[in-house]
């Protein structure tokens, strides 16, 4: 875990305000994959009315503040999935341990399927896009970084698993899917050409239909 100076400063401005009884750390300086420029990613509960956020530059770097009412942590949802593997600051009770225990079985159960005809619109999409990608003006190359972007969250969309950012998704394929993962590294490079893309495309969509 990446504490720095600036942690500590964190867990006692938090800790002034009386309605939060629960923080929790998440995200690359919880799970040791931080690096330069990386956030400090905070998730707080208590006697708040609604989910606020709170995005700051302090001493050169960001921060990420949620502040969520605390019935949240009875009843995690989808939503908080990025909250998975957190590290507890302070807690209530057993609060924010219950709370991780949902999300690890929340997250085994997988997220719902894609209806046969949601998942075949997506990959007919893809098809079409990358060939709209070759006109070569504007809009052309807006829906180039379009699909690109689109394509990390289809691959898991389509194969029945949950989509959990761009940076789990990509250390996921690499440690499971190494020609998944060159297929997109690749395609993402800044002067990837068509053939790039159109392989990626292949890769997570299949072949087109005829």
């Amino acid at each position: 875990m990446m504490f720095t100076d600036l942690m500590p400063r964190i867990v006692a401005e938090l800790a002034r305000d009386e309605r939060l009884h629960t923080v929790l750390l998440y995200g690359s300086r919880a799970d040791g994959s931080a690096n330069q420029g990386s956030d400090y990613d905070i998730a707080a509960f208590g006697a708040v009315a609604k989910m606020t956020r709170d995005t700051r530059r302090v001493d050169g770097q960001y921060l990420d503040v949620f502040l969520y009412p605390d019935i949240a942590l009875d009843a995690p949802t989808e939503a908080h999935l990025a909250l998975r593997g957190a590290k507890i600051l302070s807690q209530r009770g057993g609060e924010a341990s219950r709370f991780l225990d949902r999300l690890d079985a929340l997250h085994a159960a997988g997220p719902q399927a894609l209806a046969e005809d949601e998942a075949q619109a997506r990959r007919d999409w893809a098809h079409k896009m990358a060939a709209r990608t070759q006109r070569g003006d504007a809009e052309g190359d807006y829906r180039r970084v379009w699909l690109l972007t689109a394509l990390l969250e289809d691959y898991f969309a389509l194969r029945g698993m949950w989509f959990e950012g761009p940076k789990k998704a990509l250390r996921w394929l690499e440690r499971h899917d190494g020609e998944g993962w060159l297929a997109f590294e690749r395609a993402l490079k800044p002067n990837a050409g068509d053939p790039a893309i159109a392989a990626l495309v292949l890769r997570v969509a299949g072949p087109p239909r005829a």
